[in-house]
């Protein structure tokens, strides 16, 4: 039916019976419709009125469609997130390969005797970055942003739940910078966005007290800004 439609809305009339062309040709032009056959003046009549249906169907459902994809589309960020989190859920904690985990906390941890104090604490100067791609998310919750990541997740299928971090909204920009700092770059915490050094430190020491990110000192502790 729809294939027959479009053959009969031809503009040059090329598929049309010869009836129906002296009728379109008689409307187009405004010859008397009585010098045109009138079944073939009806059927044509038939067919604009259908065309003008079909026209009204498409803009309506055009206009429909378009409010369910800005809905959708407004949906979107919250949708990822939600996915991000499940993904962070569902997975296993990631193994640090040696050169990984000798920049964490953990390495720390583990032979303290072979590091200076100055080694656990976060520095103006200390290069960071996040230990391994994609083990931690952050996400606008209300009015703060919060941190979720698998470094505690147990090996057992959600034997941990995940514990996220909260944070104030006006550190997401810092925290966004650290999550997407990856190997091979680093970045230094004075260059993270944020109003106060001593904010910018306190946020690196959260998420490497959190065993999260991996930091390096090639250079003496700028202690000139103290916290904690």
């Amino acid at each position: 039916y729809m294939g027959t439609m479009h053959q009969l809305d031809d503009d040059d009339g090329g598929t049309l019976p010869e009836g129906l062309k002296q009728a379109s040709v008689a409307l187009k032009s405004g010859e008397d419709g009585e010098q045109v056959d009138e079944d073939a003046l009806t059927v044509l009549k038939a067919q604009q009125r259908i065309r003008a249906q079909q026209q009204h169907f498409k803009d309506e459902a055009k206009k429909r469609i378009m409010r369910v994809c800005k809905q959708a589309m407004s949906m979107l960020d919250d949708a990822c997130d939600q996915i991000g989190k499940r993904f962070l859920s569902d997975r296993l904690p990631p193994a640090l390969l040696e050169p990984e985990r000798a920049l964490t906390k953990e390495a720390f941890a583990n032979n303290a005797a072979n590091y200076h104090d100055a080694a656990k604490k976060i520095w103006p100067n200390t290069l960071c970055r996040l230990a391994r791609p994609g083990i931690a998310r952050l996400v606008i919750e209300d009015t703060q942003a919060v941190l979720y990541h698998c470094n505690d997740n147990s090996r057992v299928y959600q034997g941990t739940p995940l514990s996220p971090m909260e944070f104030e909204i006006d550190d997401a920009p810092a925290i966004e910078q650290l999550l997407t700092t990856v190997e091979p770059h680093w970045i230094m915490v004075k260059d993270l966005i944020h109003g106060d050094i001593e904010d910018k430190m306190e946020i690196a020491q959260a998420l490497y007290d959190e065993g999260i990110l991996a930091t390096v000192l090639t250079e003496s502790p700028d202690r000139s800004v103290q916290t904690g």
